[in-house]
């Protein structure tokens, strides 16, 4: 497979980075989800699927790079945004907060009570 803009070189690196991503963003699905093993085999699949669907992309393409973003931003999201919590009587709930999740104080959280942010702002945010 050959790229008229593309070098060796650089198809090399852009595979890898597409290799890299899909790791990566298997690797926050087993974080955000790793006790509710439906929930983490369908994540997989939807990832699996969503790279395969991708696959005859070709590496230098605007598409490809726009792929790769979302993914990483998925990745972003599933790794600092996402918490899973578990019943343990009643109303109470245990979540699952890890050292990747990214945590506010109530002040930052009163801010964005109410609102709704859509998947760039989120994957840009910095806090």
């Amino acid at each position: 497979m050959t790229s008229k803009y593309l070098s060796p070189a650089d198809l090399a690196t852009n595979r890898l980075a597409v290799l890299l991503t899909y790791r990566h963003l298997l690797r926050a699905t087993r974080l955000a989800f790793g006790d509710d093993t439906p929930t983490l085999l369908a994540s997989r699949a939807q990832a699996r699927a969503s790279f395969l669907s991708n696959a005859a992309l070709e590496p230098g393409d605007t598409e490809a790079t726009t792929a790769i973003e979302h993914a990483q931003g998925v990745t972003k999201i599933l790794r600092e945004h996402v918490v899973q919590g578990r019943n343990v009587g009643g109303e109470q709930y245990r979540l699952r907060i890890h050292e990747h999740t990214q945590k506010l104080n109530n002040e930052q959280a009163k801010l964005g009570k109410g609102t709704t942010k859509g998947f760039k702002e989120i994957k840009n945010s910095q806090f």
